[in-house]
This record gives C-alpha cells, sequence and structure tokens, in this order.
C-alpha cells in the first residue's frame, strides 16, 4: 500500500494508488494530492509540529484546531476524538475567488510538550457537474484519513518546533556597553565587558563553547577617501579570497553606515568538531576615522538547532545597533 509521509514521517496516511502525489524538496512539510480528474481538483497537506509546554489537553487541542478566522466564523464546530486520542474537526466555506473549500485538521499530543498538527485542503470551482466527482473523492479522502497516524518518536520537523519554541521564548534586554553602542541581547547570556578596550564576549547558557564576542578598533581615513557603496563593495568582495568564507552580504543599515555578514566553518583539530563562525562587521564613519564593529558567533556544529536558531536573533539585533 502506497503511503503519505510529511514531515520527516511526523504524519503518515494510505493513499489510494490512482492518486497523484506532489512533494516539495524544500519543504517536507507540505505535499498536494491530485485525482484521476485532471488538474483539479487539488487537496493540500501541511503539517505543523508545535512546542507547546503548557497545552491544555482538556481543550481537546481546541487553541491549536481554531485559528483566529476559525473561532470568528465557526465557534461551534465540533472536536472529535478517535481512538487513538487524535483530535479532528472539519468545515467547508466558499472563497472570494469563487472556489469551494473542504478543511480537515486533525493534531496530537506527541511526548510531553510537543503538537503536531496537519491541515488538509480540497479546493474546487463549484458547478453541479464538479461538486458530482466531487462528492466521490469527499469521501475517498475521509475514508483514507481515519487511517491516518503520527509517528511517537520525535522527528526532525519537531527538533527544529523546539528551537523555535526556546527563540520565541527568549528575553531581550537593550545593553550599552560603552557609550554609542547599545543593542538588544538575551538577557540571561553571562557577559563581560572591558570598556577601555571596547570589548564585550557572551555566552549562551548552557552551552559551554557557543559564544558571541565583539571587536571595535577605527582606523583614520585620507581626506579623500569616501566610504560609498562602492568603497564596500569592494571591501565585501575581498572576503571572498577566503575559499572557505560564505554567505557575504552587504547591507545599508543607515546613512552611511554598512553592514558585512558572512560565515565560515571550520574543523578544530585537536577534536575533529566542526567550528560554525558567522560574522557581522559594521562599517560607521564619523569625521575623519572608520569606526569598525566585529561580531562573531561561535558554536560547535553539533546538529543543535536552537545554537543554529540564534544566527537569526543576533544577526536581526546587529542590523539594528543604535551608534548614536
Amino acid at each position: 500500500m502506497d503511503i503519505l509521509k510529511l514531515g520527516d514521517n511526523s504524519f503518515q496516511m494510505p493513499l489510494n494508488a490512482s492518486w497523484n502525489v506532489t512533494y516539495y524538496e524544500e519543504d517536507s512539510s507540505k505535499a498536494e494530492i491530485r485525482f484521476n480528474t485532471g488538474k483539479y481538483p487539488v487537496l493540500g497537506l501541511k503539517i505543523l509540529s508545535i512546542d507547546d509546554p503548557k497545552y491544555n489537553k482538556n481543550s481537546k487541542l481546541k487553541e491549536h484546531l481554531f485559528d483566529p478566522i476559525l473561532l470568528e466564523t465557526h465557534p461551534d464546530l465540533e472536536i472529535k476524538t478517535s481512538n487513538n486520542e487524535i483530535y479532528g474537526l472539519e468545515y467547508e466555506a466558499n472563497l472570494e475567488s469563487g472556489e469551494k473549500v473542504k478543511v480537515w485538521r486533525k493534531a496530537k499530543i506527541v511526548g510531553s510538550r510537543t503538537v503536531r498538527l496537519i491541515t488538509l485542503a480540497l479546493s474546487w470551482t463549484s458547478n453541479p457537474s464538479s461538486d458530482k466527482a466531487v462528492k466521490t473523492i469527499l469521501v475517498d479522502i475521509e475514508n483514507h484519513l481515519e487511517k491516518c497516524s503520527f509517528i511517537d518518536s520525535e522527528t526532525e520537523l519537531d527538533k527544529e518546533a523546539k528551537a523555535a519554541g526556546r527563540v520565541s521564548r527568549l528575553k531581550l534586554e537593550k545593553i550599552t556597553p560603552w557609550k554609542d553602542c547599545s543593542f538588544l541581547m538575551p538577557s540571561t547570556w553571562p557577559t563581560e565587558i572591558d570598556k577601555d578596550k571596547k570589548s564585550l564576549i557572551s555566552r549562551v547558557t548552557g552551552y559551554e563553547e557557543a559564544m558571541l564576542f565583539l571587536n571595535c578598533d577605527e582606523i583614520n581615513l585620507p581626506k579623500e577617501t569616501k566610504i560609498t557603496i562602492e568603497y564596500m563593495q569592494h571591501t565585501a568582495s575581498s572576503l571572498g579570497a577566503d575559499e572557505n568564507i560564505k554567505d557575504i552580504s552587504l547591507h545599508s543599515t543607515e546613512e552611511n553606515v554598512y553592514l558585512i555578514s558572512c560565515s565560515k566553518s571550520e574543523k578544530d583539530g585537536d577534536t575533529g568538531v566542526i567550528i560554525n563562525n558567522y560574522f557581522w562587521h559594521i562599517f560607521a564613519p564619523k569625521g575623519n576615522a572608520l569606526h569598525r564593529l566585529h561580531f562573531t558567533y561561535v558554536f560547535p556544529g553539533t546538529g543543535d538547532k536552537f545554537l543554529h536558531s540564534l544566527v537569526d536573533v543576533l544577526g536581526n539585533n546587529i542590523k539594528n545597533i543604535n551608534l548614536g
């Protein structure tokens, strides 16, 4: 029997042999199914994993099965419970495009704090002929959906959800390590600041080898030197001379202030562990001097998704630094 598998096997459902499934290489959490009726109708599927340490089982996971629009339009929808503790609901709606849509949502608690939520939506253009064909398809979908399952073991999708959950719960606070320099940082990270040398070390709480460094310097500029976008493009391009430098990107954060970001991974000669380095270099001309701030986020390449997620958090905070 053919089986649909989504999100690293997070969700499985048996398939009718005549159904045509399209998976997405860039996103294993979604798929589309077409039937022997041609291009339409199409059944879209999307699975989410949600890290929710405070879920309310007594609510039958209503807070996840219902989105704000559904709460407004269909607040009294019945949530059904299957024998394997899968909660589900279904409804039909008319879209502004003139199409009709039938939606199924099912959710299950996996482990102590993970909620998996699958949404299936079948859309079609309603007319007597298509409605008749869709009626048969609806029955077939529901028969197969009754046999769906959520794998009990933790999947990569769940790990990503837990990392995203940890990031969302980070409490950020503004720090001002020295005059004319302030930015947001996680409030629980122990931080050492040397105001005289204008340097900073902040360690990720719970990790010995994950930390953020900041070092500052300034250089005098010849009077004829102007910091332009062309000048910075040349500077960014020069970083590419090191073949291990990846993802070089140039941004203008405010007038005449530029940010170059890039990354580099290298193997530690003693331990053999891959060390990930993410760099953000800020160039801020003031008078005849060029102030440079060099941020480096270092962490071991052990596959910890939370540490990887922090790259975006730190990058966003650094882009919004206040140098006034």
